[in-house]
């Protein structure tokens, strides 16, 4: 059987079973003479227009230019067309789309008797929108004439609210099991097969636009032939083991035809050719003939899509593309012979433009010649393994398969950008209408912001004036035109750029975005790592400052270089968590290069299907969102793929702002102004989170399901608008400081508790007093001023711990000690003033300069991480290590009884003698001291010593007592006139004079024991003699009066 036959034997056997809803556009065909808009009537939605058709397969033409009263006043216009008999309708969003035939399948459609065509059309674009009203006469019918064919036309706005994607038309499969029990479950498996097989190929999309051709005129007939709806609910009920297993397995499965499932398809086919109109029917009776629509049995489903061309390559045969980095050094040449022979057949350089991906090729391993998928994949990962082994090779990777994570009319209904309570939890939002008023006519620059997804499709009012078309990049069909055709993408652009507030569909998030389209995921919304790689470097090269990453899958050391370049570059990388509910991010979000977004939903909590862990950054709005689609609709979604495109916007604007902002800097504004949707369940005995992956102590203010919080946009714009910073808050400080404009009030919370209140003075500056916090506390500063308001998140951390300081003296020149290694040591005086700092080498050990100290002044040492984080002060006390002088002490005689001097102030003084003291007393302020004694004898040594308060003890002083007691009058013996000597006794030593009158007769000197014996002349008797006795110390005795007596 030749290709041409297997590709329309599938395609006739689900022709009857499709349902149909937003398929992308039909594909480019050159335009009959007869389909070329001319000499088109223009619409008002005042005046319905009658017409008939006057020739067999006539074309009538119409257009509608939507007033900018249209515009503002509704979301789509419903054309209504009605006529007898059957008639062909399609709208067309523009002038070049109805020349070329290109509109979408829910824009066709078709009435005939009592049963008119209803399209709704949304007010997506610019316009004017074209219609085309055809007739295909049957020519069979004979009852009907071709010159009187009459119909209206006629169109009105309508207000629509957002759509779930589901397609609306009435097809033939559904009207013969729409209201039987069996028919539901029907119904589900064909849109499955549609959904989730067909929507994959090109070749799926072509059966689906073949189908739509014939469904109209089949309907017709089933709707008033009760027998043939009958006859096809029969039919499809024998295919339904067949759906079941396509819907379950895919292009899978491994569903033989049977003999009864080729009768059903053959009465089906039959029942077809018997409905459509002739021109149809020829081509459904050529290909009969050419593919013996008989002969299907035994064939099964997998080989007959594989071979129609509805089967992926990637499930059809393994993946056999390896990507293999070289070392650095390491020439291709060698490696390429080498990896021939380990059956390689195909190598080229990954992309040699860029520097990210130097010594990266790509190799295409040969042809497995195993039959079965698991015996490929298994020879291509051997030859792998042999080459990631050569010595030349750093590394080998399979190319990998990532997923897309799934004043304007319709913005009642983006709750995620204002939630009044009307959707469930109020203030689920974003804050944007608060973030609108903050940034009413500020002018400021534009921020290129790449979505690398699907492709965007420009052409809609909402995209047309921000999307960068002429410089996008389609890495799928490697052409310059990166137009979506998937959705994915146009539904993440909306979310972040669609204009506001020019009454066209929807409102985006940043006003300021330029959108760069890089489309890296196919139709189906899959891509592979040469791709997304290549898009992440070529938005990183082509001015982009946020990349939105909103796919996920296995990781990638690839990928991972390209992220490394894009954030060399200062690019800011968004990524969605992925929707699979489990404990593990996917990636790229786990990547330390991107700001990893998982979503939340109307109630603000964290949507059940996101995924949450270890590296998940922040959480956004993502369950029900309401954005465009290709198709015009703005169209709900979920998925942490429309939570990312909520901070990417986020993070434009910040650059907008700002643009010399910094990728961490980035989202640390973004992550430090989030709201807290932490929730903890306290009746659940099986929480849907497993929790085990958590570790006992936790980041205060960070969770592992929600991150840092959930995004509030008008908060992180706000802390530039206010020049908000708070420095950082330690569990030792009594205040919270930090700078504002001036005027802007400053209140700081403790959940809702306020510690205090402030106002930022003249120079910004603010100091808010609270009590001291423990470390861990989450305190958030909320300022507001200038119509903006920001609530920071801070957690107090502990304070550095204080320096271990050494003693300091006040003969020291340096304060020495230890700290933490590079602390910088602040050396302060009793004021709190620093007189001296240095920095603590690499173990810890300190040394700073300072000037000798005076004993018992007061010094503070600190040591500080930087200029906000410093320890306490240790309080030091310089100590007095230099001793008084030696006492000053006053004249000691053997008559004190007091020992009198001066010395240093408030000194204890001590007066020892041999040792013993003898007194002790305390100066006075001015050193001045007296201490008591008992007469000491002449001579004696009696030492004093000064102590200070500190114990220093002076140098004696050394004092002998003087001698001030004059000698007893001395003893003398009888002296007669004929004695030649005065002797006697007088104190021992002493020196004797003898006077006779006032002059001096005789002197001497009395001996150790007193006596003493004078020469004199002989004198007279009666004459009157004095004797005097002098002490060592020159103190003078009484004189002993004694008269010269006449010798016998």
């Amino acid at each position: 059987m030749n290709k041409r036959i297997v590709k329309s034997s599938i395609a006739f056997f689900l022709l009857v079973a499709l349902i149909f809803g937003q398929l992308p556009l039909l594909p480019k065909t050159m335009a009959a003479e007869d389909s070329v808009p001319i000499s088109e009537t223009t619409l008002t939605g005042a005046s319905p227009v009658e017409a008939s058709f006057q020739s067999e397969d006539e074309v009538h033409w119409y257009k509608i230019n939507p007033s900018n009263q249209e515009i503002a006043n509704y979301t789509h216009f419903r054309v209504k067309l009605k006529s007898a008999a059957e008639l062909n309708i399609s709208v067309y969003s523009s002038l070049e789309n109805a020349t070329d035939q290109q509109t979408f399948d829910r824009y066709n459609g078709y009435s005939y008797e009592n049963n008119p065509a209803l399209i709704d059309f949304p007010i997506a674009w610019k316009g004017p929108y074209y219609i085309k009203v055809e007739n295909h006469h049957d020519e069979e019918n004979e009852t009907t004439s071709i010159t009187d064919i009459s119909y209206t036309i006629s169109y009105e706005g309508v207000t629509l609210p957002p759509s779930n994607q589901e397609a609306e038309e009435e097809c033939p499969a559904e009207l013969s099991v729409s209201e039987r029990e069996t028919g539901k479950g029907i119904l589900k498996q064909l849109r499955t097969i549609r959904d989730e097989v067909l929507s994959k190929t090109e070749k799926g999309k072509e059966l689906s636009s073949f189908y739509y051709k014939a469904a109209p005129f089949i309907s017709a007939k089933m709707l008033f032939n009760k027998s043939m709806r009958d006859s096809v609910y029969k039919d499809l009920v024998q295919l339904k083991p067949l759906f079941a297993d396509v819907a379950k397995n895919g292009q899978e499965s491994a569903h033989t035809i049977t003999n009864d499932d080729q009768k059903a398809i053959s009465r089906l086919y039959e029942t077809a050719r018997a409905s459509v109109p002739e021109s149809l029917k020829k081509q459904l009776d050529q290909v009969a003939k050419d593919i013996g629509i008989e002969q299907l049995t035994g064939s099964k489903v997998s080989a007959v899509l594989e071979k129609a061309g509805m089967a992926t390559a990637s499930s059809s045969a393994p993946e056999k593309r390896y990507i293999v980095k070289l070392k650095d050094g390491k020439k291709p040449g060698s490696f390429k012979s080498k990896a021939q022979s380990s059956g390689v057949q195909a190598l080229e350089p990954l992309d040699k433009s860029k520097p990210a991906f130097k010594d990266m090729y790509v190799v295409e391993m040969k042809e497995s010649r195993s039959s079965g998928f698991k015996a490929a994949a298994k020879q291509y990962q051997a030859a792998a393994a042999k080459i990631a082994k050569m010595p030349e090779v750093e590394f080998v990777e399979q190319v990998q398969q990532y997923e897309a994570l799934s004043a304007d009319t319709q913005y009642p209904y983006q709750w995620s950008l204002k939630n009044n309570g009307k959707n469930r939890a109020a203030n689920a939002d974003i804050q944007f209408e608060q973030l609108q008023k903050l940034m009413k006519g500020k002018k400021l620059k534009d921020t290129v912001i790449a979505v690398v997804d699907t492709g965007v499709d420009h052409t809609l009012a909402d995209l047309s004036d921000s999307v960068k078309k002429d410089e996008g990049y389609n890495y799928i069909g490697r052409t310059a035109d990166a137009m979506d055709d998937n959705g994915h993408g146009t539904h993440v652009s909306g979310i972040i750029a669609a204009a506001q507030d020019n009454h066209f569909s929807m409102a985006g998030i940043n006003a300021y975005a330029k959108i760069l389209p890089v489309k890296v995921l196919d139709s189906s919304g899959s891509g592979d790592t040469e791709q997304i790689a290549n898009g992440i470097i070529y938005a990183a090269d082509h001015g982009a400052k946020v990349i939105n990453l909103s796919l996920g899958g296995p990781y990638s050391r690839v990928m991972e270089y390209a992220l490394k370049y894009a954030a060399s570059k200062n690019v800011t990388i968004v990524a969605a968590t992925g929707n699979d509910g489990v404990s593990e991010i996917s990636y790229p979000a786990s990547s330390k290069y991107t700001l990893s977004v998982g979503a939340t939903n109307n109630l603000d909590l964290v949507s059940d299907y996101s995924n949450y862990g270890k590296g998940l950054d922040m959480v956004a709005p993502g369950t029900d969102i309401p954005s465009l689609v290709p198709d015009g609709n703005v169209t709900y979604m979920s998925g942490t793929s429309m939570a990312a495109p909520h901070v990417t916007a986020a993070a434009g604007l910040l650059l907008s702002q700002n643009p010399s902002l910094k990728p961490k800097q980035v989202a640390q504004l973004l992550t430090e102004t989030t709201a807290d949707v932490a929730f903890e369940e306290q009746d659940n005995p099986n929480p849907d989170y497993d929790l085990d992956v958590e570790p006992a102590a936790q980041i205060p203010g960070y969770d592992f399901v929600s991150g840092w919080g959930r995004l509030n946009v008008y908060h992180a714009a706000s802390v530039f608008e206010l020049n908000m910073k708070v420095h950082p808050v330690l569990n030792r400080h009594t205040a919270v400081t930090g700078t504002a404009k001036s005027g802007v009030a400053v209140k700081i919370l403790r959940g809702k508790q306020v510690l205090g209140t402030g106002t930022a003075g003249k120079s910004g500056a603010f100091s808010v007093k609270i009590p001291a916090q423990k470390a861990g506390q989450v305190l958030h500063v909320a300022a507001s001023g200038h119509q903006a308001e920001a609530a920071l998140r801070t957690v107090v951390e502990k304070a550095p711990k204080n320096p271990s300081v050494k003693r300091i003296t006040n003969k020291d020149t340096a304060v020495t000690g230890k700290t933490a290694a590079s602390y910088t040591i602040k050396v302060k005086n009793a004021s709190k003033k620093v007189i001296a700092q240095g920095k603590a080498d690499a173990s810890g050990a300190f040394k700073v300069k300072i000037n000798k100290q005076k004993e018992y002044a007061v010094l503070y040492v600190s040591a500080s991480a930087d200029e906000y984080r410093e320890s306490g002060d240790v309080k030091m006390t310089v100590a007095d290590v230099i001793p008084p002088g030696a006492p000053k002490v006053y004249q000691v005689s053997d008559k004190s009884t007091v020992i009198q001097g001066k010395t240093e102030a408030n000194a204890q003084v001590s007066a020892k003698v041999k040792g013993k003291t003898i007194a002790s007393g305390k100066a006075n302020g001015k050193g001045e001291y007296k201490l008591k004694i008992s007469r000491q004898k002449a001579g004696t040594v009696i030492s004093v010593t000064a102590k200070d308060k500190a114990g220093n003890i002076s140098k004696a002083k050394v004092v002998t007592v003087l001698d001030k007691t004059p000698p007893h009058a001395p003893k003398v013996n009888t002296v007669t006139n004929k004695s030649t000597a005065v002797k006697g006794k007088a104190e021992p030593n002493a020196a004797i004079t003898v006077k006779a009158g006032k002059k001096t007769i005789g002197t001497g000197k009395a001996n150790k024991k007193g006596a003493f014996s004078v020469k004199i002349k002989k004198q007279k008797a009666n004459t009157v003699l004095a004797v005097i006795a002098k002490d060592k110390a020159g103190n003078t005795s009484k004189a002993s009066k004694i008269k010269v007596k006449k010798a016998k």
